[in-house]
């Protein structure tokens, strides 16, 4: 979402750009015991057994681990959205495409915050309550995975890693192996799967602290993660979301169902994104979650360019499009 805005806004005033930067971080340090890892119950399933991974950083604060969202009534049957660390749970759907190149499966993953909490040291863009995150796994026809994505479910920091599977001609022009800077972040190039089995190899994403964003993805022996505390984390599909109990009531959606925010996650304000960049990118709800829709006839536009004429061409509900529109020759 955030890429090529400095060529694109070059007249953005300098507190803003200093804003930018100052969600900068330091550079990829060693993994250390701080990290926990959270797994998902293996079965037969397809979007079981792929499923990634999540190692997360300072996870013995409650807006570092991965929540359930849920539902409660407050004063005057009010209804109140939250998401709850204390359980994890991780949301999953498969989706299938066709291109003249052949027939894929994107195995889709959501995960969701508390908050990325607010203050002044260290002063976060991205401060708001809800917040999210989406994986999706790229299978080829002999369910080999070619392509990692990463994107926050507002849309932003855009993240894709190819894999040795992936055929050259399926790249984006000139794409390098070696590591790459996102926003502020290394990630790798490429993964190189070496088992025997692409199943055998299980993705890891680092979540990093505070900010919930994607620090680094490594490959793991799915026997021999590594020896850091383990949780295990329920595996639901997208729908569950759109039925939360609450009260007596059968369940609500955790997105918003009308209105002007329809399809934005509920209590979901982004106020400094808002404040800061609203004005430029022409979206008042600029940062706010939301709901990836199945297609472009299902929930609100899922657009990952800040330019506001390649809102449809980055829309991540038309997967081809989308992917097309980033340089991905699927």
């Amino acid at each position: 979402m955030y890429k090529n805005c400095k060529k694109t806004f070059f007249l953005i005033p300098a507190l803003l750009l200093f804003l930018l930067s100052s969600c900068a971080t330091p550079p990829l340090q060693p993994p250390d015991e701080k990290l926990l890892l959270c797994t998902i119950e293996e079965n037969e399933m397809l979007i079981s057994r792929f499923a990634p991974v999540f190692a997360i950083e300072d996870a013995q604060e409650r807006y570092n681990r991965i929540g359930t969202p849920s539902a409660k009534l407050g004063p005057d049957n009010q209804e109140i959205i939250s998401v709850d660390p204390e359980k994890a749970t991780v949301y999953g759907r498969q989706d299938q495409f066709t291109t003249e190149k052949g027939s894929y499966t994107n195995l889709i993953y959501r995960i969701h915050f508390e908050e990325v909490p607010d203050g002044f040291f260290p002063y976060h863009l991205t401060e708001g309550k809800n917040v999210g995150l989406l994986f999706i796994i790229t299978l080829n026809s002999r369910n080999e995975p070619i392509l990692y994505t990463s994107v926050h479910t507002c849309g932003c920091y855009l993240a894709f890693v190819p894999t040795s599977y992936t055929p050259p001609d399926v790249l984006p022009d000139a794409w390098k192996k070696e590591r790459q800077p996102v926003y502020s972040e290394s990630l790798p190039g490429l993964l190189d799967h070496r088992s025997d089995s692409p199943e055998q190899d299980k993705v890891v994403f680092v979540i990093r602290g505070g900010t919930h964003r994607v620090k680094d993805i490594w490959l793991a022996d799915s026997g021999f993660l590594p020896s850091y505390k383990k949780i295990t984390a329920d595996l639901q599909p997208f729908t569950a979301l759109e039925a939360l109990p609450v009260g007596n009531q059968w369940g609500t959606s955790f997105y918003e169902t009308s209105g002007p925010r329809k399809g934005y996650v509920k209590g979901s304000h982004k106020s400094r994104e808002r404040l800061y960049m609203s004005w430029w990118a022409f979206d008042w709800r600029i940062g706010e979650d939301k709901k990836l829709g199945k297609n472009k006839e299902d929930g609100v536009t899922f657009y990952t360019s800040l330019k506001p004429w390649a809102r449809e061409a980055s829309d991540l509900r038309d997967f081809v499009t989308f992917a097309k529109y980033w340089g991905w020759n699927f």
